[in-house]
């Protein structure tokens, strides 16, 4: 064999080896991609990029895309809430606005790759360490509400997840479907409008579309019903404000209900009772007063109960709704407490623009645009120990028709100035101070008294 023929053969056989080696690399390397595992969390700027609106407090939350995101912190996991939901605005013949929906205590926890949000029951409690306490514990299991899956960490580790469903979707535990006589929620129709976010609760209001049930066939001869005022409709269109409240990490200490005072109360039963049975116990719905000076006969609270005049009341009634707050005083001075009630002007917006009245540290009395004449006075309270926590009076601008009629039928025979129309804005005046007093007694956990109405 020439020494070209065996040049040319090693060369070739080279050649093919090289080509080998290369597409054998190229394999591998191939094989190797594959084999790296898909990270099990994202980068935290994915989930949260430069053009998310972002919010401090008591969860950090971020509004990106129309998807919400909450962000954790550590120390709140495992910590308890009251989530309470209402109905800020409704379509005619569906109810009022600032109606209660539901309201319930949950939890949030942190399960694996997971974040749960658990149900919360106190109507079966026993004393704490007690062996009661084991067999309630075994027969109070918390209800998974929802689960979240870790999308991301923040600072410090804090878990972050998507919780635009919990509000878009049709979550049983939230829903008022049974109060609109709905069927489902069209997600379609159906948009988180804003989210509050402050130092002890979070705001969120959601734009919600139901799809109502067939309307019943009506029986003959019995009375109609409206269900809406357009029977055509086949949906109907509600804002839904959710208000999640951290409770107090220090309990109140509760008191129990006394039948002869007619007060706001709430029962659960006791199943460390000495009494062999089990036992229904009921606390009563109060404010957390504490003396500056125990010693005192009388002394100033450590903390004042305060209400706001809200900035929308007509300017002409501000005052008497101020006086209106105040006039419980006296009553709480026999009580032991000075000055523990207290009307404040709600600050100006110049003032102070992050003054908010949905943010749980402010008491407010609000003025409501509608033809509804009444008033109402909700307080919102730990069902742990009946401390109330947050209390808002609203009124309904026609509540000013309301006294101006009753003033005008009952008084005019004996107060000439109540005898022709319109009213002096003075008697005006009174009558509103009356009913702002009447609401806040509700919201210090007073019931109607019949007796002595």
């Amino acid at each position: 064999m020439s020494t070209f023929r065996k040049f040319t053969l090693l060369f070739v056989g080279l050649s093919l080896l090289l080509l080998n080696s290369v597409s054998f690399g190229q394999d591998t390397s191939k094989t190797d991609k594959k084999s790296i595992p898909k990270p099990k969390f994202k980068p935290y700027a994915e989930i949260i990029p430069d053009s998310t609106v972002t919010k401090k407090g008591v969860f950090i939350t971020h509004e990106v895309d129309g998807k919400i995101y909450y962000e954790i912190p550590d120390d709140q996991l495992g910590q308890e809430y009251l989530w309470l939901v209402q109905f800020s605005k409704t379509q005619t013949s569906f109810g009022y606005g600032g109606t209660e929906v539901i309201r319930r205590v949950v939890r949030w926890e942190r399960f694996r790759d997971q974040i749960l949000l658990r149900n919360v029951e106190y109507q079966m409690r026993a004393d704490e360490g007690s062996s009661e306490e084991i067999a309630v514990k075994a027969s109070s299991l918390e209800n998974i509400i929802q689960a979240f899956k870790i999308e991301t960490f923040g600072t410090d580790s804090t878990p972050v997840i998507n919780v635009t469903a919990l509000f878009t979707g049709d979550i049983h535990e939230f829903s008022p479907k049974k109060s609109l006589k709905a069927s489902s929620v069209d997600k379609n129709r159906t948009f988180i409008t804003s989210v509050k976010s402050f130092e002890s609760n979070i705001e969120p209001r959601v734009l919600s579309t139901f799809k109502l049930k067939p309307a019943a066939p009506s029986t003959p001869g019995a009375r109609p019903t409206a269900r809406h005022s357009d029977s055509s409709l086949g949906s109907v269109t509600v804002e839904l404000h959710h208000s999640m409240v951290q409770l107090p990490e220090k309990m109140m200490l509760p008191r129990i209900y006394d039948k002869r005072v007619g007060i706001f109360a709430g029962t659960h039963q006791d199943y460390s009772s000495d009494r062999n049975q089990v036992e229904n116990i009921t606390y009563i719905r109060r404010w957390r007063l504490e003396k500056k000076d125990p010693a005192a006969e009388v002394s100033e609270p450590v903390k004042p109960i305060i209400y706001y005049v809200g900035r929308g009341i007509p300017e002409k009634w501000q005052q008497y709704v101020k006086e209106g707050i105040e006039m419980w005083q006296p009553v709480f001075e026999k009580a032991g407490f000075k000055n523990a009630i207290i009307g404040k002007m709600a600050p100006s917006l110049e003032d102070d623009p992050d003054f908010d009245a949905e943010d749980v540290r402010y008491s407010t009395v609000r003025w409501l645009p509608s033809t509804i004449a009444n008033a109402y006075g909700p307080h919102v309270q730990d069902p742990r120990s009946g401390e109330i926590l947050e209390a808002d009076v609203r009124i309904y601008h026609n509540v000013i028709s309301l006294i101006r009629d009753w003033y005008f039928v009952q008084a005019s025979p004996s107060d000439t100035r109540a005898q022709k129309l319109p009213l002096p804005d003075d008697i005006i005046g009174d009558c509103l101070r009356y009913v702002v007093a009447h609401e806040v007694g509700h919201t210090i956990g007073l019931r109607h008294n019949f007796k002595s109405t």
